[in-house]
């Protein structure tokens, strides 16, 4: 449903596992934020156990809203916009630990003043990135990023949570001797050797997580895919990330394209922000031009 010309109504999904605290301070915040969108708000989400009951759910309810406000995580906002239908206006609300939608959106850190600055907003045509002609999303990459994702999820079966997963994750990889491996690049259909190659990213953000401001040229409306290739030392990789938060990236190679293909002489991880996708040794991705219409 677009928006309307008259009052604009809001829903409401939440993800119920998204970022920490607990469910009842977090429901005071989402009955906070649909008090500021309107007194007719939707808000759903609750009682779901699993990512395709949220999907499902996220779908019913679009189609009964001028806006979809996600709450959750970067993972649950990509989860969403490949659910439901293409036309739908979106809104977000950072509920996670990472929250590299927040920091590309220049969103509060308040929820609440999030919700402000939705109903105040206006809607957004920004591009998002294809991957392998079947999902869609604002950041994805090969290499040490999906290894560590793979690696993080054992730590959250044990408990494990936030920056602590991803930290303990991380240093496992590079302590456990984590190298990188040659690939094999196509940039619109021009072909590059990379050897040793770390992490090769492709991405409309400029963020990873956490405020780590990686690829700091990346625009979300140019019909561009910002492209940073990264080989070497995984160290080295690690110690450019964290030193990307005051001045941005100093490491890799930045280029751009529209569309890339990927082969690698062995199997590595795929990402999509932030979530483990698979494993494999081809990958595809390609620029779509304005795909997602967000308010903001």
């Amino acid at each position: 449903m677009g928006e309307s010309k008259g009052r604009t109504r809001y829903g409401i999904i939440v993800n119920p596992s998204a970022g920490q605290g607990d469910i009842e301070s977090k429901q005071r915040t989402i009955l906070d934020c649909a008090d500021i969108l309107g007194s007719d708000t939707v808000v759903a989400g609750w009682d779901t156990s699993s990512p395709q009951q949220l999907r499902k759910c996220a779908v019913d309810i679009a189609e009964k809203v001028d806006v979809l406000v996600v709450a959750g995580g970067d993972g649950t906002f990509s989860d969403i916009i490949n659910a439901a239908d293409s036309e739908t206006v979106y809104s977000y609300l950072p509920m996670g630990s990472g929250n590299a939608w927040r920091n590309t959106l220049g969103l509060p850190r308040s929820q609440t003043k999030t919700a402000e600055r939705i109903k105040a907003g206006r809607i957004h045509a920004i591009d998002l990135v294809l991957v392998d002609d079947r999902r869609r999303g604002l950041l994805a990459s090969v290499g040490f990023e999906g290894r560590a994702l793979r690696e993080r999820r054992k730590l959250l079966l044990q408990g494990v949570s936030g920056f602590d997963a991803y930290f303990r994750a991380t240093m496992k990889l590079l302590f456990g001797g984590y190298k990188g491996k040659d690939a094999s690049v196509e940039l619109d259909a021009k072909p590059v050797k990379i050897r040793e190659a770390v992490s090769l990213i492709f991405t409309k953000t400029p963020f990873y997580g956490y405020g780590f401001r990686i690829v700091p040229k990346a625009r979300l409306d140019d019909g561009l895919l910002h492209v940073l290739l990264v080989s070497g030392h995984p160290v080295d990789f690690i110690t450019g990330i964290v030193s990307s938060i005051p001045d941005g990236n100093l490491f890799g190679e930045y280029t751009t394209c529209k569309e890339a293909k990927i082969t690698t002489e062995s199997e590595r991880h795929l990402q999509i922000d932030g979530t483990l996708e698979r494993k494999g040794t081809e990958f595809a991705f390609r620029v779509l031009p304005a795909a997602l219409k967000i308010r903001y």
